[in-house]
């Protein structure tokens, strides 16, 4: 199961706190191949969906996120 650290992410409050992308992100959400990440308010993975590939691991420059 892919866990998030919220503490590390960049995304908080519905935007990118990190950049100036404006939400045109190419991080997490946009490599996962089965769309199991959104984001909300904070990103949020879909147990159901994800398959626990690790790509998301790979793509997110703040290492937010990790298996677990």
């Amino acid at each position: 199961m892919i866990k998030v650290n919220f503490e590390k992410c960049c995304w908080k409050d519905g935007a990118c706190q990190q950049c100036s992308c404006e939400g045109e992100c190419t991080g997490c959400a946009e490599v996962c191949p089965v769309q199991a990440i959104t984001r909300e308010d904070v990103i949020k993975i879909d147990v159901e969906k994800c398959i626990d590939c690790g790509a998301c691991i790979n793509a997110c420059k703040f290492t937010a996120l990790s298996m677990g």
